[in-house]
């Protein structure tokens, strides 16, 4: 296979494991707030990655350059993104902060071009503006829809301008060591601590609770799969461009959405402009991404 073949193949793995926890962390809210489940998702993974990463481990991986980015990385993903990202979710419902999540490869490209020399071409550009033109669709209310507030939208769109900017150090820093296995390790290693460092700023309500064990059943499961997922993009980043990357895996909201409609009958309402914004979302993400296959 070529490497934008497994970039491709990566990629869409990240989406499917994404979209799939996407629905375990929506069940998740009624046990703990956004903050425990990552927290307990991270408790749950790194000891397992820190021994993967000590029985494969190589002496070049020893890099203080790539410590530093992967450091970055772990506190704008986990312990800000991540936290914005469930947070986006619990409030908007899956239907809805999924796909806005999904304007990732708009800033994925922009960062890309801008601080890591890449070059997208037209069709990168002509699929990032329907996957914006979906997430517009969307977000539009209308004035007797009561069922969601549009003053969380902003919760989403931080998230993906916190994991957009990780992103860029993952990149930078999985091509100094050529790790994903050590990247994703020492990334969750720093995001955990910065979460722990945080949560005593927190008010009482929203600092992470580790008693309740409904909490753990539900984290536990949908961080080893936010685990495996992080995992995926870490090693399509390590074989193509984050401008590709990005929006492959962005096709998330596809998976999210089928899977709302599956288990959210009552809880998350499925409209034509939610419908329709979702697959300009993901028919811009297959434009970006054509000629890997």
């Amino acid at each position: 296979m070529t490497d934008l073949t497994l970039t491709g193949i990566f990629s869409i793995l990240t989406a499917i494991s994404t979209g799939t926890f996407s629905i375990i962390v929506r069940q998740g809210r009624h046990h703990g707030n956004a903050y425990t489940g990552v927290l307990i998702g991270l408790i749950i993974s790194i000891p397992v990655l820190a021994f993967l990463t000590y029985i494969n481990w190589q002496a070049h991986w020893w890099n203080l350059k790539a410590l530093f980015l992967l450091s970055i990385a772990g506190f704008l993903g986990p312990a800000v993104g991540r936290v914005l990202y469930f947070s986006g979710i619990h409030y908007l419902g899956v239907s809805r902060a999924m796909p806005l999540t999904s304007t990732m490869p708009l800033f994925a490209s922009i960062f890309g071009v801008l601080l890591l020399g890449e070059r997208p071409g037209p069709f990168i550009w002509l699929g990032t503006m329907m996957i914006v033109t979906g997430c517009i669709s969307i977000t539009y209310k209308k004035d007797n829809d009561s069922s969601w507030n549009r003053n969380y939208i902003w919760i989403p769109f931080l998230a993906v301008l916190s994991l957009s900017l990780s992103h860029v150090f993952r990149k930078t820093g999985v091509r100094v060591v050529d790790s994903p296995l050590l990247a994703i390790t020492i990334m969750s290693v720093s995001g955990f601590f910065f979460l722990v460092l945080f949560s005593r700023f927190f008010p009482q309500p929203q600092r992470p609770n580790l008693k309740s064990i409904q909490a753990w059943k539900f984290y536990t499961f949908s961080g080893l799969l936010n685990t495996a997922s992080v995992f995926f993009h870490f090693v399509g980043l390590n074989y193509g461009d984050l401008s590709i990357v990005t929006p492959l895996s962005s096709m998330a909201p596809l998976f999210a959405l089928l899977f709302s409609r599956i288990f959210f009958k009552d809880e998350e309402k499925i409209t034509l402009l939610i419908l329709i914004g979702t697959l300009l979302i993901v028919l811009g993400g297959t434009i970006i991404s054509w000629r890997i296959f």
